[in-house]
């Protein structure tokens, strides 16, 4: 096979097996994931004596991430501590003999002074320890103390009001939520400098606790005015006008985002804060902006009072503050009106290219639908994607000429596919009659080019038209959040251009710090170039967003997976299956990991859930666990026939780690052809 016999190097150094055998086995390649794929062994010290023995520390020498301080009478959970952290990837200094002497040896001082989190269990016996406080003092001073009780005692004053967790019921099991919570603590310690896109938590478990989002926010924004639009408040009284609120939030956002001279935090991040009663300059430091707009909305009738505030976060003061009192049908007006105060309260001037009012004005019943459509959407369920598809008919039934219902119905069509509701080929006719549709109705409506593009990379494998519409959707080189997110993943990593999907993905996460979707999405292309420890904090940081968000403990499974962790790829798998036990990627990642742990009777009894593969979605999935098992060209016709129903994930599936043994296998070349991969040779060799 030409081209095969080039590549033979690469798959002996990846399978262990030497270059005669591949040559003579033809296509028996190892399964990803097999033992002599490792490629590095992380060498760790794990006790003092170690390092003293090597004297000082030399130039280009690196120590353990971890100086992990206690007193001797608490060696047993030290111990439990350091074994956590070294099965977590983390290097750490710790001391399992007694301490002895009246200050600390050169050594030892150096490590506690270079350590980049230094942890201290807080005992009753650790408290009243002068070594123990003086350690927490010097770490407390460089800003690395990651304190931890281990038991109900009192801290010393000075570091009662330090944040400390509380793991005194932690019995060493590293799958327990309080470790895993910590763990991500002290990994932000450990990486926080090794990642240029990330925001750093402060061990918080929702959004409204993320902290320092703005080093990912302000990235490549310079100098532009900056804004959120928090969601207004719904005070009709009825909970179902929940929808008018928030419809009313995510209008104003989408007017003020085609504004280039602006930049707009996007829905996702803005609405973490919803119902929380958060100071508006945390909410500002978070988001990283400059300004912040809130309201409310009350609905009585046919008449709504809307009230809207723009304040800067530097200070605290109101820039600009009006109450609208308008009949229903003025909504419209309303919008337009709080853009335009917006502009002119930050002085933002509006570009030759910034249509003045593009928008049609859309009948009042079909706009309403409209936003009950986005309202349900949002709420990604199946039962609430269902009803946001009838409300998406619904609004454009009502109204033929609205473009944006066309469109948005688009896009809701090519999520569901995304997610196996609905098959590609069964919808994918229609998204194209909406999206040229709405073009039709409005020529300038980007995101019906987004949804063309990605309709071309997944369903008709056509690149260069998947690069024209790329281009026609960011007009100005702005696209949306969702337009970056869909033609990163889908067209530019399903096309093999890994580096462009990261920057892609990086633009999305920019405009919607605190949307986990975007944010474990980087972090997939991230393990496909091989910048694991980037993906891993990134991942971590999703847990901060939301520690519920399935494809978040899925990625991390897939990770850890790729780094020949197994043990520590099993409980996130697990806990992947058990948020989503139906979801496809999750039956195969969780059962191919119990057959690499050595529960094969019960991994295969979990995947006879996807059958043969027959329903939509499950090809793909299969594939995942026939190549962990080893069973390659099993793994190759699973990934055929997804891509014959068009299914939308397989493309950029095929260019991640677990897809590895396929790609270096003879049967790549048909793959690659069938989804017309431009260069498929050159996509292999990358």
């Amino acid at each position: 096979m030409p081209g095969f016999e080039g590549r033979i190097g690469r798959i002996s150094a990846y399978t262990g097996l030497s270059a005669g055998r591949i040559g003579r086995l033809k296509g028996a390649v190892r399964p990803w994931g097999s033992e002599p794929y490792r490629l590095c062994v992380n060498v760790r010290i794990s006790r003092r004596a170690s390092l003293a023995a090597s004297g000082p520390k030399k130039s280009g020498t690196r120590l353990p991430d971890i100086f992990l301080s206690y007193n001797r009478e608490d060696q047993a959970t030290a111990r439990r501590f350091a074994e956590g952290f070294e099965r977590a990837g983390l290097s750490v200094w710790w001391d399992a003999t007694l301490r002895s002497g009246e200050a600390y040896d050169e050594v030892t001082e150096q490590a506690l002074r270079e350590a980049k989190a230094v942890v201290v269990l807080w005992s009753k016996k650790s408290v009243v320890s002068r070594w123990v406080r003086a350690e927490a003092t010097l770490a407390d001073r460089n800003k690395t103390l990651v304190p931890v009780m281990i038991e109900e005692c009192q801290r010393p004053i000075m570091f009662e009001l330090t944040q400390t967790a509380d793991l005194s019921a932690w019995s060493g099991d590293t799958s327990a939520s309080a470790w895993q919570a910590y763990l991500a603590d002290v990994r932000r310690f450990v990486q926080k400098d090794s990642l240029g896109v990330g925001i750093a938590a402060e061990g918080a478990r929702s959004a409204a606790r993320v902290s320092d989002a703005s080093s990912v926010a302000d990235l490549g924004t310079g100098r532009l005015p900056s804004i959120a639009v928090l969601p207004f408040a719904n005070l009709s009284g009825d909970k179902e006008q929940e929808y008018f609120s928030d419809g009313l939030t995510e209008e104003i956002i989408n007017a003020l985002v085609q504004i280039p001279e602006l930049r707009v935090i996007a829905r996702t991040s803005a609405f973490a804060f919803k119902g929380q009663n958060t100071d508006i300059r945390r909410v500002a430091e978070t988001l990283g902006v400059a300004n912040v707009l809130e309201g409310s909305v009350r609905r009585s009738g046919n008449r709504i009072r809307v009230t809207a505030q723009l304040i800067s976060a530097s200070n605290g003061s109101h820039l600009w503050s009006e109450r609208y009192d308008r009949e229903m049908a003025d909504i419209f007006a309303v919008q337009d009106e709080i853009s335009a105060a917006i502009f002119a309260a930050l002085k933002v001037k509006l570009s030759p290219q910034a249509p003045a009012n593009p928008r049609h004005t859309p009948k009042l019943p079909a706009y309403e639908a409209l936003l009950k459509a986005r309202h349900c959407h949002w709420k990604v369920t199946p039962e609430s994607m269902d009803q946001a598809k009838l409300f998406h008919e619904q609004a454009i039934a009502l109204d033929p000429q609205y473009a944006l219902a066309h469109a948005l119905y688009a896009e809701h069509l090519l999520g569901r596919a995304a997610m196996a509701y609905s098959p590609m080929r069964e919808v994918a006719p229609v998204i194209r009659t909406l999206a040229k549709r709405a073009l039709e109705l409005d020529p300038a409506i980007a995101e019906a080019h987004g949804v063309l593009c990605t309709l071309a990379a997944t369903y008709d494998y056509d690149w260069h038209e998947a690069a024209r519409q790329f281009a026609l959707a960011m007009p100005g080189d702005r696209g949306s959040p969702q337009v970056h997110f869909n033609c990163g993943l889908f067209y530019f990593l399903g096309s093999g251009r890994r580096q462009e999907a990261v920057a892609q993905l990086k633009l999305a996460v920019q405009a919607d710090p605190l949307n986990p979707m975007y944010r474990s999405s980087l972090a997939t292309c991230l393990i496909v170039v091989g910048r694991h420890d980037e993906a891993e904090e990134l991942l971590l940081q999703c847990l901060d967003l939301d520690p519920n968000f399935m494809l978040t403990h899925l990625y991390l499974a897939v990770l850890h997976a790729a780094r020949q962790k197994f043990a520590e790829a099993l409980p996130f798998a697990k806990k992947a299956f058990s948020l989503a036990p139906g979801f496809a990627g999750a039956v195969s990642t969780y059962a191919g990991l119990l057959v690499r742990a050595g529960e094969p009777d019960r991994g295969r009894e979990i995947v006879r859930a996807l059958g043969k593969g027959e329903a939509y979605g499950a090809s793909r999935a299969l594939a995942f666990f026939q190549s962990v098992c080893g069973d390659i060209d099993a793994a190759a016709d699973s990934y055929e026939r997804a891509i014959q129903e068009r299914d939308p994930n397989v493309s950029y599936l095929l260019q991640g780690p677990q897809a590895e043994p396929v790609r270096a296998s003879p049967r790549w070349p048909r793959l690659a052809a069938l989804m017309n991969l431009p260069q498929a040779e050159k996509v292999l060799a990358t």
